[in-house]
């Protein structure tokens, strides 16, 4: 089972994408020093949590899951699952035997198309040579959890639901560590719930977070130039009282003409101002690192966007309820 343990001087980090040479450079900015095959911050009086997303995109995969690993297994870090690692641990998993997926279909649990194998090409170019590291690494995957939660706050790598962690509880998962993963990966993969066991709401509300897919079979281009007929939704926003364009999380798009809030998104619940901080990564912010509410911090600043100007960041979190903007630390590329 997958257990972990927190204190609150913890330093979240949040998307990396094999930008190796950058989390060396913020952790040394940070004051943690490299010993023993691990960066550690001195007395171990602080220690990390990675909000995932460890893989794809950058140069430096490889070296960075051994620089998160090491940490981890140093007990200097805590890193939680993205949604890249998910979907690299569904892209190698083969779509067939007892718990077959009529809706996917295809040989593989995540299709191999053209813009799905682009996306994981630096990773798997990284490890050419090296089948049995990657492997290895895959095994560590199936160990990072996908939610942390405390007293004091609470962090995943995309959105927070109750009702998602409650599911998790209940099913004694923490990470694909705590079963079977050849069962477990086709229950988070099974959206249309054909086996009755799905686990797929609740993974993917807490890896990749709520979406609504537009009417009409409207459609805009993301940053990539990705065309997408489903907009991501700012969970911390009253969708009973907003529009689409104030509920939509896509940076740098304008949604389209027409397009409204649909009622069963509406009647949804939101992330309000009265709960513990969250932190987590996932959505590609612009800019300089900024809070998005005193109790709502997001660390993906796109460093490993293809403009090169973003930021691998850092909110440096102490126990404090009402965050602090002056508490973010930063580098870029």
């Amino acid at each position: 089972m997958c257990l972990v343990t927190c204190k609150n001087s913890i330093d979240f980090i949040g998307d990396i994408h094999g930008h190796c040479e950058c989390l060396k450079a913020l952790l040394k900015k940070l004051g943690y020093v490299e010993s023993a095959g691990a960066f550690r911050y001195p007395g171990n009086e602080r220690m990390v949590v990675f909000l995932g997303d460890y893989v794809d995109r950058g140069p430096n995969v490889r070296s960075t899951l051994n620089l998160v690993r090491a940490m981890r297994d140093a007990g200097s870090a805590i890193a939680l699952m993205g949604n890249h690692e998910f979907n690299m641990l569904s892209f190698w998993q083969k779509n067939e035997g007892p718990r077959y997926l009529k809706k996917v279909g295809q040989n593989y649990l995540r299709e191999h198309t053209f813009n799905k194998v682009a996306v994981h090409s630096r990773t798997v170019t990284d490890f050419v040579g090296r089948k049995d590291e990657f492997k290895e690494m895959k095994e560590f995957a199936k160990t990072l959890p996908f939610y942390l939660e405390t007293e004091s706050f609470r962090a995943q790598h995309a959105s927070f639901h109750p009702r998602a962690v409650e599911l998790l509880k209940a099913a004694g998962i923490h990470c694909f560590a705590d079963g079977n993963f050849d069962e477990l990966i086709f229950r988070a993969n099974d959206e249309d719930n054909e086996y009755g066991d799905s686990l797929f709401w609740p993974i993917d509300m807490l890896l990749k977070g709520p979406e609504m897919e537009l009417p009409n079979r409207q459609f805009f281009f993301d940053g990539e130039n990705v065309k997408r007929y489903r907009t991501r939704l700012r969970w911390w926003v009253d969708p009973a009282k907003a529009s689409l364009q104030e509920l939509s999380l896509q940076p740098g798009v304008t949604m389209p003409e027409g397009c409204d809030v649909k009622p069963e998104i509406r009647s949804r619940g939101f992330y309000g101002e009265d709960e513990r901080p969250v932190f987590f990564g996932h959505y590609w912010l612009t800019g300089e690192p900024r809070l998005i509410r005193h109790n709502v911090c997001c660390l993906d600043f796109s460093i490993a966007g293809h403009l090169g100007n973003g930021r691998l960041a850092c909110y440096r979190f102490d126990g404090e309820q009402k965050l602090d903007e002056s508490k973010f630390v930063w580098v870029g590329r």
